[in-house]
C-alpha cells in the first residue's frame, strides 16, 4: 500500500513538473525577447546622392539596442550600402566640449582606400554628418585602431565639421 502511495505521488510530481516546464509565453520571456530585439527610432542619416556629389538627409528608422548606439548607426550605414559589412565600431568618445571621437576598425581605412577619391568622400561625408547630427556634436575625429585614419588619397588627423549642408535640395 504504501508502495503504490508513494509511485502516485511521484506521478503526480512529475506530471507537475512537466507542465511547469512546458511553459514559455511568461512576461519574463516575453521582456528578454524584447529587450534583445531593441527598439526603433527614427534618425537622420547621410546618404550619398546618385551622382556622388553630396549627401543628402533622409530620415529612417533604426533598431537601437541602447547599450551601443554608435554601432546602431554605424550598422544603419551599412544597411543602406554606404559602408561595408566588415566595419566596426570600437568606441564613441564625447569631451566636455561637445567633440567626439570615433574609433573604427581597420575595415573603415580598407573601404575607403579601395573606393576611389569620390567614394571615400561619400562614405567620410556619410559618416561624419551622420554622427555629428545625431549626437548634435561639434566636431568628429575619426581614428582606426585607436591610430590616425590614413588612406591612399588622405590623411585625415584633424576633426571634422559638418561637410555638407544639411538642407534638403530643393
Amino acid at each position: 500500500m504504501f508502495k503504490r502511495l508513494l509511485a502516485a505521488l511521484c506521478a503526480v510530481a512529475l506530471c507537475t513538473a512537466m507542465v511547469g516546464c512546458g511553459k514559455t509565453d511568461t512576461p519574463n520571456d516575453q521582456t528578454t525577447q524584447e529587450e534583445q530585439q531593441g527598439e526603433t527610432k527614427t534618425v537622420t542619416l547621410y546618404l550619398p546622392d546618385d551622382q556622388a556629389e553630396s549627401v543628402v538627409p533622409t530620415e529612417t528608422e533604426i533598431k537601437v539596442s541602447g547599450e551601443d548606439e554608435a554601432a546602431d548607426l554605424m550598422a544603419a550605414l551599412v544597411e543602406q550600402g554606404v559602408l561595408p559589412a566588415e566595419i566596426a565600431v570600437n568606441s564613441l568618445t564625447k569631451d566636455d566640449n561637445n567633440n567626439l571621437t570615433l574609433d573604427v576598425n581597420a575595415a573603415f581605412a580598407e573601404a575607403l582606400s579601395g573606393s576611389g577619391t569620390a567614394g571615400e568622400t561619400m562614405m567620410i561625408a556619410s559618416v561624419a554628418d551622420t554622427f555629428l547630427a545625431y549626437y548634435g556634436a561639434a566636431s568628429l575625429l575619426i581614428t582606426v585602431d585607436g591610430g590616425t585614419l590614413e588612406t591612399g588619397h588622405a590623411l585625415y588627423d584633424e576633426p571634422f565639421t559638418q561637410i555638407f549642408d544639411a538642407a534638403p535640395a530643393a
